[in-house]
Order: C-alpha cells, then sequence, then structure tokens
C-alpha cells in the first residue's frame, strides 16, 4: 500500500513537471528549427527545459510503473 502511494505520488509531480514544461515551450517557440528533432524539442532545448522534461517523463513512467508493479505483486 505504501509503495502504491509513493509511486502515484512520483507519477503525480511527474506530471505536473512535463505540462508545466510543456506550457512554457508553448509560450515560447522557435522561429527556426530542422526536421529531425522537430519545432517543440527544439524549443524546449534552445529554453533549457529538454533535461527537466526527460526527468519528468522519466519520473511519470517510473511511478506507473511502480503503481503497476504493486497491483500486480501476490500477497503471500
Amino acid at each position: 500500500m505504501k509503495k502504491t502511494l509513493i509511486g502515484g505520488f512520483v507519477s503525480l509531480i511527474g506530471t505536473i513537471w512535463a505540462l508545466a514544461s510543456i506550457n512554457i515551450a508553448g509560450n515560447n517557440l522557435v522561429s527556426a528549427w530542422s526536421t529531425p528533432p522537430g519545432r517543440f524539442l527544439t524549443t524546449l532545448a534552445a529554453t533549457g527545459l529538454l533535461w527537466p522534461f526527460i526527468l519528468a517523463i522519466v519520473a511519470t513512467l517510473g511511478g506507473m510503473l511502480l503503481m503497476g508493479i504493486e497491483y500486480f505483486k501476490k500477497e503471500s
């Protein structure tokens, strides 16, 4: 039960971080970008939010993984 709550909070915090990064990048779009990374990732890199965004995605996925492991764990 405790690990499920921890996973939920980590996932929630990661989601809030990711949404904040998306919001900031959406308001400060770059005018020139190349095709492979795209406009959004170029904006994240230009504003210095690429690593916080990656950490947010990792935290969200890690929290979901922790909740999934605890959900399917067999009680002995």
